[in-house]
């Protein structure tokens, strides 16, 4: 029998793939904080974020209380500041992250940017 270079790089693939099984049996994903079988997971839950790019932000939903993140991705400084005064970022300048905490109160909570006023998102708290 000829061994050939494939043979043998399916062979390794299989007992690579075979040894991970070993260590984990049950390779689907979870969400964060998800208990399966084999225990709770022990994935850190990331803040949930707003993005700032093109003059334009990313809308997302979150928890009463949530930390969110906000990152402008832009060139030019702008704001994330809620209409009703719930929260504000102040001049955030390009490349820079901050966190915020979402509204304590469900609803839908309009912002804008108020060096760019046509610049406007919305947060759901839910």
């Amino acid at each position: 029998m000829k061994i050939t270079g494939s043979l043998v790089v399916c062979t390794a693939a299989a007992a690579f793939t075979a040894v991970l099984l070993l260590i984990n049996p049950d390779p689907s994903p979870t969400k964060p904080g998800a208990v399966s079988e084999y225990g709770a997971d022990t994935a850190v839950d990331t803040p949930a974020e707003i993005t700032i790019q093109k003059f334009a932000f990313s809308s997302i939903t979150v928890a009463p209380g949530e930390v969110v993140k906000v990152t402008n991705l832009d060139e030019f400084d702008h704001t994330a500041s809620a209409s009703d005064g719930s929260f504000d970022t102040k001049k955030l300048q390009g490349g820079a992250t901050i966190e915020i905490v979402a509204p304590s109160k469900p609803g839908t909570y309009a912002f804008v940017c108020k060096i760019h006023p046509s610049m406007k998102g919305t947060l759901v708290v839910g």
